[in-house]
């Protein structure tokens, strides 16, 4: 898989698996009578139900980035983390008619990616344990400019950081989140990555509301000392 930095390519590739699913063409939207970047999320996938090829390109751009960076940081493996990326984006195209906004979409969405989470963490048990990319990352990976995993830094100390201050840290962050277990770092990550309420992260991972409280505390405890000297640059 080349990533989803090419919104041309993802959506060529779901315009054939939906139709395939569903038995009818997308059909095309005028951009000049329908602003799909000021639609809400929830907006889009119904449209997208209904066969809008530029609606799955725009849900497409705007969660693409942060879908794998939480698969990232769930797997510790690049390659990985993009095909269940994939799968995330694929699921929204076998699922779009029957979907129902009966919650806000990044909550749809993350569930299916949790799920398909869970899943692989399955997978890896029966097979060697996955090694840590960020290295590669440091060295200079492809998509630079589509995929971050400290995205947690905020933009005024990002300027200010060199190229391998910004390493170290996001090494640092990457090693430590593999120190939690994996229901904790889920918590930890939904919570201070992808600014996700308590609530919502409990219906994401189908777990009670103060048992996820009590993993994103567990979780910061557990990191604090790992990233005492980076604490400047890391927010939560």
């Amino acid at each position: 898989m080349a990533g989803f930095g090419d919104d041309q390519e993802a959506m060529a590739e779901g315009k054939t698996k939906a139709a395939g699913l569903r038995g009818k063409p997308f059909r095309v939207v005028d951009p000049e009578g329908f602003p799909l970047s000021e639609w809400r999320d929830e907006d889009l996938m119904l449209e997208h139900g209904k066969g809008v090829e530029e609606a799955f390109v725009e849900l497409v751009h705007r969660h693409q980035k942060g879908v794998l960076n939480y698969m990232y940081r769930m797997v510790q493996n690049r390659q990985v983390a993009e095909e269940l990326t994939q799968e995330v984006f694929l699921a929204l195209v076998r699922n779009a008619g029957r979907y129902e906004p009966t919650a806000k979409f990044t909550t749809y969405l993350y569930t299916i990616a949790s799920n398909i989470v869970s899943k692989e963490w399955l997978r890896t048990k029966r097979r060697p344990k996955l090694f840590s990319v960020s290295s590669l990352w440091r060295s200079g990976s492809r998509d630079n400019d589509e995929f971050d995993p400290l995205d947690s830094v905020s933009d005024e100390r990002a300027c200010v950081l060199t190229a391998f201050q910004r390493g170290e840290v996001s090494e640092a962050v990457n090693s430590a989140l593999t120190h939690l277990p994996g229901h904790q770092r889920e918590a930890f990550v939904l919570r201070r990555f992808r600014d996700m309420s308590y609530e919502e992260i409990a219906e994401v991972t189908d777990t009670p509301v103060g048992t996820i409280k009590s993993r994103v505390v567990r979780a910061e405890r557990a990191l604090r000392p790992l990233l005492a000297r980076f604490r400047e640059y890391v927010k939560g």
